[in-house]
């Protein structure tokens, strides 16, 4: 797969997370991303956790290199919020649609689908359908009763026995299902 990845030690991704090539990923030590479980993620995602910190006299970090073999003073010590506003944190049964660009200090909230194209530049709810530049929700997927329900059940936490032994509840419409209905099916 074609994914570029700069720092990809401070790149963490949960289990059975998919995603269409390419994507591209910029983090560092100042601004880390993680990415949950059973996620699924369209092609050309571009996580961007870091950005030039124009608070110096050039903005170009070649410059520095270049002319005092050092690195840009932005990123020197602690960056500035100009440089990154802080970690890029996506929850587990996420969908990212094609094209889209996430910047650095979001949360995207479990089970989040982001439609194709967007530039996500603030947090987006659990469960919430969200599209645009700039990214915001729609709507929900299920009313609050459910949303509190699947977030309380965390299913991408279970193993892959009791997910395998709960096909009932992985094959069933929610959107048409009272919280109770889906309770008498989890084993």
């Amino acid at each position: 797969m074609a994914i570029k990845l700069c720092g990809t030690e401070y790149l963490h991704v949960g289990r059975n997370t998919l995603y269409n090539e390419p994507i591209s990923i910029v983090s560092s030590a100042e601004a880390e991303v993680h990415i949950g479980s059973f996620g699924a993620i369209g092609k050309n995602l571009k996580i961007l956790t870091l950005n030039h910190d124009y608070n110096y006299p050039a903005v170009q970090g070649s410059l520095y290199r270049h002319y005092f073999e050092s690195p840009h003073p932005g990123a020197l010590g602690e960056g500035t919020r100009e440089r990154t506003k802080g970690d890029v944190h996506i929850g587990s049964d996420v969908w990212i649609g094609d094209d889209v660009k996430i910047m650095s200090g979001v949360t995207i909230g479990h089970g989040c689908c982001i439609g194709a194209g967007s530039i996500v530049t603030r947090d987006l709810a659990p469960y919430s359908i969200a599209a645009g530049i700039p990214c915001k929700a729609i709507k929900q997927r299920y009313n609050d009763d459910m949303v509190h329900f699947l977030l309380e059940l965390c299913w991408w936490d279970w193993s892959d026995e009791k997910i395998k032994s709960n096909k009932d509840f992985f094959m069933s419409n929610l959107s048409s299902m009272s919280v109770s209905d889906i309770q008498a099916l989890i084993k």
